[in-house]
């Protein structure tokens, strides 16, 4: 019988088991996938990789530059900034010229909002800067889009062209109305570091995660049908017991079912389509600026990270936000639509490969925490719960709650560090 039983092989539930691991607890972690990494997985079609979703690291996040060898992820990074593309077919760049001096002049005369934004954007990122990770969370919340009109003095303009369609892209939702505590705090991720991806794609992270445990103790295809006591019992009529049980899936998953959770969160469609020529140039994120847009961002992902597609071909990925009714082929016949204004009759001839909706992006945001007090990581004796739900719907928190899981359960468990 092992000591714990871990359930759900996202990055929480691999932080737990990693945890565990390095301390000499025995463990016994239940994927009910084909393969451990929850919402972080990567599909291979005819030789392209295909995230699930469009997801980046942001390499200062504190949790995984401690947990996660970047060199042998083989980092690939976005250029700072983003290309902006407004409904008149134009287009536009704006950037982080601290970061990249070549972006200052584009960023300058870029039509994206006045010299008095760009300057506030200047003083945000600096304000930002002297601020600690805690100091943030510990701010007064209020939807992000009255701290960007009302605390940071931003023009309607610069928020409906650049932050807008950003955040938006981030939050997986369109009205901001994510806590300005998560904007701060992503806001100075950005500033602070670079927004990358792996060049195998972002499932190498939690592959790296699942890489140093013992394999024996990773049981996929293992669909949890109810927890009984301290035993858990599969949907094929196996089970499994011990004297510590975590639950780390999505809040609507089983946990649910054993406690009140946050069950709210953002949906979001991903397209990917194939191309004979890149159709964005620039390793960098295009915004959709039309408020009225299916297509949120797009971007060429290989001309960021080369092997996500074979050498002679492009990969277009492409995001919208939220919920929506329509077909995978009426939506695809809209987004070629809509990205028509900005590369003509081309966008007709994109190979489509593939559309994925994703029910369960991320957590609603509204309210956010970085630090979660111990007893709600318990749900009874012998029964814990982790997810990025409790504190954030970022990669670092995912991370950073599982490894307190792990961390409370050793120090239950009277094992010394």
């Amino acid at each position: 019988m092992p000591t714990a039983i871990i359930i759900g092989g996202g990055l929480t539930g691999l932080s737990v088991a990693r945890q565990l691991h390095q301390q000499g607890v025995d463990f016994l972690l239940l994927e009910k996938t084909d393969r451990v990494g929850g919402r972080v997985k990567t599909d291979i079609i005819d030789g392209y990789r295909l995230d699930h979703g469009f997801q980046v690291l942001l390499t200062a996040y504190p949790m995984a530059k401690h947990e996660l060898d970047y060199s042998a992820l083989a980092l690939k990074p976005f250029s700072p900034g983003a290309l902006l593309l407004y409904p008149d077919g134009k287009r536009d760049r704006i950037g982080d010229p601290i970061r990249d001096w070549t972006i200052l002049f584009p960023t300058l005369f870029s039509n994206a909002g006045s010299l008095v934004d760009k300057l506030r954007i200047l003083k945000l990122r600096n304000r930002l800067a002297g601020m600690t990770i805690k100091q943030i969370f510990q701010q007064q919340e209020k939807p992000t889009i009255i701290a960007l009109k009302e605390e940071y003095g931003f023009s309607s303009f610069m928020i409906n062209r650049f932050f807008a369609p950003f955040f938006a892209g981030i939050f997986l939702e369109k009205e901001l109305a994510t806590s300005r505590r998560m904007f701060d705090f992503v806001f100075k991720m950005f500033s602070e570091g670079d927004t990358a991806i792996p060049d195998l794609g972002m499932e190498e992270i939690p592959k790296q995660l699942a890489k140093a445990l013992p394999q024996k103790s990773i049981i996929c295809n293992a669909v949890v049908n109810k927890i009984l006591g301290q035993k858990v019992y599969l949907e094929d009529g196996s089970s499994f017991e011990a004297p510590n049980i975590v639950v780390a899936t999505e809040a609507t998953g089983i946990v649910k079912g054993l406690t009140k959770v946050k069950t709210s969160h953002q949906s979001t469609t991903h397209f990917h389509f194939i191309t004979q020529e890149a159709p964005i140039r620039p390793p960098l994120i295009a915004l959709n600026t039309n408020k009225k847009r299916i297509a949120n961002n797009i971007c060429t992902i290989n001309k960021v990270a080369p092997s996500y597609a074979p050498a002679d071909k492009y990969l277009v990925s492409i995001s919208a936000i939220g919920k929506n009714d329509l077909s995978s082929s009426e939506l695809v016949k809209m987004v070629r639509n809509e990205l028509s204004t900005w590369f003509g009759k081309a966008s007709e001839e994109w190979q489509h490969l593939h559309t994925r909706q994703i029910h369960y992006a991320l957590p609603n945001q509204q309210k956010v925490q970085h630090q979660i007090p111990t007893q709600q990581l318990k749900i009874r004796k012998g029964l814990y719960m982790c997810g990025d739900f409790q504190l954030n719907g970022s990669i670092n928190a995912a991370i950073k709650v599982g490894k307190q899981v792990g961390d409370l359960i050793i120090k239950e468990l009277g094992v010394l560090a």
